[in-house]
């Protein structure tokens, strides 16, 4: 492929993340993508108002499809998805752990060989405010610190929305939404690229969920993170895939931007 290097070994053994930037496509990729949507996904896609918003429901779920589909050896028209208890998403035959986010521009899928998996993928803003008054609403009394000890704007604002990054994996990898107490945990984002983000349980069934793995990258104006419960040991691997590179997926071979 002209973008990137196949994978080599069993992939599916790692947690790999996908993302895909959104305005690197062209119409004839989201018609691609589209075509690969049930009816019920067409239908949402229609829903949204602005074609930004549409485009990117188009590709997370297009991609979604595609990766799994590689991933299980599966058409990926063929996968179906029901919800659980608290909305996340799931193969209705069973299969893989997996998380989908999507926001203006960029898309994210992970996908985990056992335990749970969350993603989010978010857009850093510098016009956002640094939003103290949803931290003190929302955040823990330690995350409400880290954003208080800093200085500027700037840094607050983005200290803020790495934590509120890192926390949206985190609820999404238990699959309780924003119907879980945010306070009841604390994520600490990484200091350096050598290093990885830290959570601190403060609810006992988040301490008895199992081995916790976090980790966070910045995309261009993006920031994108994982969280695991009970996967693989290894580093979770984060693939960049561009409109070359979903022929690739739809081939069944994931492919390293």
């Amino acid at each position: 492929m002209r973008d990137g290097i196949a994978m080599r070994g069993d992939w599916r053994n790692e947690t790999i993340i996908v993302s895909l930037s959104v305005d690197g496509l062209g119409s004839r990729d989201l018609a691609s993508l589209h075509q690969l949507l049930d009816a019920g996904e067409q239908g949402r896609a229609a829903s949204f108002h602005f074609d930004a918003d549409r485009h990117s429901y188009i590709a997370a779920h297009g991609l979604l499809r595609l990766f799994l589909g590689a991933w299980m050896g599966r058409s990926p028209t063929q996968l179906a998805f029901n919800t659980g208890t608290w909305g996340k998403p799931a193969l209705v035959r069973g299969g893989a752990p997996f998380s989908i986010s999507h926001t203006r521009g960029m898309v994210a899928v992970a996908i985990a060989p056992q335990g749970d998996v969350g993603v989010d993928v978010e857009q850093l803003s510098t016009r956002r405010e640094p939003e103290l008054e949803i931290a003190d609403r929302w955040f823990s009394p330690q995350e409400v610190a880290q954003i208080t000890a800093l200085e500027t704007d700037a840094e607050k604002r983005e200290r803020f929305m790495r934590i509120w990054n890192l926390k949206e994996a985190v609820i999404k990898a238990t699959g309780r939404g924003l119907s879980q107490e945010l306070a009841g945990f604390s994520v600490t984002p990484a200091t350096d690229d050598s290093s990885s983000p830290s959570l601190e349980c403060h609810e006992e069934w988040l301490r008895q969920a199992g081995h916790w793995q976090l980790e966070q990258w910045q995309q261009g104006k993006y920031l994108l993170s994982v969280a695991g419960i009970n996967g693989p040991t290894t580093k979770p691997r984060h693939l960049k895939v561009t409109a070359d590179g979903l022929a690739a997926l739809a081939d069944g071979v994931p492919v390293m931007a």
